[in-house]
């Protein structure tokens, strides 16, 4: 796996730029399989977690009500999950580079939502160790009370779901680190050179030449991109709103107009 080099706050937050991610993106996937930059495809995330990353992942319940998908162990520690046998919390032990996502993920119909997580766990580990990990050498496996403070990220569904017509408010490290795994997980599962390829070839077939499409400005057109959406979406095997806000953060698609039908609802 290649090194990864960016700037970096002094408590570990990097410090990087859409067309940064995505150049770490594109270079992440060149090293696994440079086969994914040149035909359009869905990643096999799983294979990248635990092969390439080599992470262990596993099911468990992370919450009572589903409100937590994903977390990432970056050190030996403990960590709590939901134990519905007792209708509980528990602590468990966890080693340094496992992932967890919900068992709410294990139903067939949850396939984009889980590889999104998947790949948003598969972000922080990437560019978060820094943040939230530290020296195992100077640690003891167990030593430290269930009580204390862990070096865990807990994504909550506001932070991984969140709707697009929602500004995320930057405010906070913890801000900038979930927009981070957000991005850099679209990237991944939709790298741009790919993703950009397929809704040119889409745009010259239905005749847009300004390189982008106005929503909200002809209804049958409208019904048109939501097709390609879905298309997209099936070939990147990603969901729908996923494949909606790539359009929107690679500028495919601009909105028309204030108080109108939102392309992402």
């Amino acid at each position: 796996m290649i090194k990864l080099n960016f700037k970096k706050r002094e408590n570990g937050v990097p410090i990087l730029s859409r067309m940064e991610i995505e150049n770490i993106a594109e270079r992440i996937l060149k090293d696994y399989d440079n086969k994914i930059l040149s035909k359009p495809n869905s990643l096999d995330i799983e294979d990248f977690v635990e092969i390439y990353l080599d992470l262990y992942m596993d099911y468990k319940d992370l919450s009572n009500n589903q409100s937590i998908l994903g977390m990432t162990v970056f050190n030996d520690c403990y960590v709590t999950i939901y134990d519905p046998e007792n209708n509980d919390v528990k602590d468990i032990p966890v080693r340094e580079g496992t992932i967890f996502i919900d068992n709410s993920f294990l139903n067939s119909n949850q396939i984009g939502r889980k590889r999104f997580t998947l790949g948003h766990e598969a972000s922080h580990w990437l560019l978060h160790k820094f943040k939230y990990g530290f020296d195992s050498n100077q640690m003891t496996f167990l030593d430290e009370s269930p009580q204390k403070l862990v070096p865990v990220t807990k994504c909550r569904k506001d932070n991984i779901e969140r709707s697009a017509n929602i500004v995320r408010k930057l405010v906070s490290d913890d801000d900038w680190v979930e927009w981070q795994a957000d991005y850099l997980a679209s990237t991944l599962l939709m790298p741009k050179a790919t993703f950009s390829r397929v809704v040119k070839k889409k745009f010259i077939e239905k005749g847009i030449t300004k390189g982008y499409y106005e929503y909200n400005n002809d209804k049958n057109l409208d019904l048109w991109i939501n097709t390609v959406v879905s298309e997209l979406a099936d070939i990147f095997n990603v969901s729908i709103t996923a494949a909606k806000i790539r359009l929107k953060n690679l500028e495919f698609v601009k909105e028309k107009g204030i108080g109108q039908q939102s392309f992402i609802d």
